[in-house]
């Protein structure tokens, strides 16, 4: 599945849903956006800095069986690692209450126009695979205020990628006439291992064969 066949799957699950959904007056939507400051790492050496957008956007309901689902899109570009990630992520609510909320579910990613570079050798490989990862999101409400603590978390194993993307920070919702403008703000990682990544030189001075991007976040969020 390359990123236009996991695009139409997204605007194919939202539209059923959202259909559906609004029948029952049951549909929300989310937009977002975030401005991610960038480290990275590539075999345990610190890299390139940068600073990249990340957007997203959701739609949640109260239709049994039929997952809840989110589009997001990532990229890192610099000169010993790149990649563009493109994220569909179908997920169900398992816990609501008052001072508590838990989502859990899988996250497809598409990579693309990805880099791996080995500092060494100047040799250049790509990853562009459709990964797959478990999902979990939790937020934890501060009492008697609109604050949140809020955690995300995507593991998974697959085609010859470890990957790991991981959030945790605060958020504030401002609710509005019939919406919530949420800001939010943390700390985000992705990090990537592939055997794709190992030196080649018998006395490497490069470490282990993984690449890292993480940083700090801030963004804001509108749902109706």
């Amino acid at each position: 599945m390359n990123r236009s066949a996991l695009a139409v799957s997204t605007a194919a699950v939202i539209s059923m849903a959202s259909s559906a959904a609004m029948a029952e007056s049951s549909v929300v939507a989310k937009v977002g956006a975030e401005a991610w400051w960038v480290d990275t790492e590539v075999n345990e050496i610190r890299r390139d800095k940068e600073v990249t957008p990340s957007v997203y956007a959701a739609i949640e309901h109260d239709i049994k069986y039929v997952p809840n689902a989110r589009i997001r899109t990532t990229s890192v570009d610099n000169e010993f690692m790149a990649f563009d990630k493109l994220d569909l992520t179908l997920y169900y609510q398992v816990m609501e209450h008052e001072l508590m909320h838990f989502d859990a579910g899988i996250t497809f990613s598409d990579m693309s126009n990805t880099k791996y570079k080995n500092a060494e050798t100047g040799q250049t490989k790509d990853f562009n695979e459709l990964l797959w990862a478990f999902y979990g999101y939790a937020e934890i409400t501060v009492p008697d205020t609109n604050f949140d603590i809020i955690g995300e978390m995507n593991f998974g194993d697959s085609s010859g990628v470890k990957s790991t993307d991981l959030m945790a920070g605060m958020q504030y919702r401002m609710p509005l006439n019939n919406s919530t403008l949420t800001f939010r703000g943390g700390y985000r990682v992705i990090d990537l291992e592939s055997d794709e990544f190992k030196p080649t030189l018998e006395e490497s001075t490069l470490g282990k064969p993984f690449m890292m991007a993480n940083g700090f976040f801030v963004g804001a969020e509108y749902s109706f």
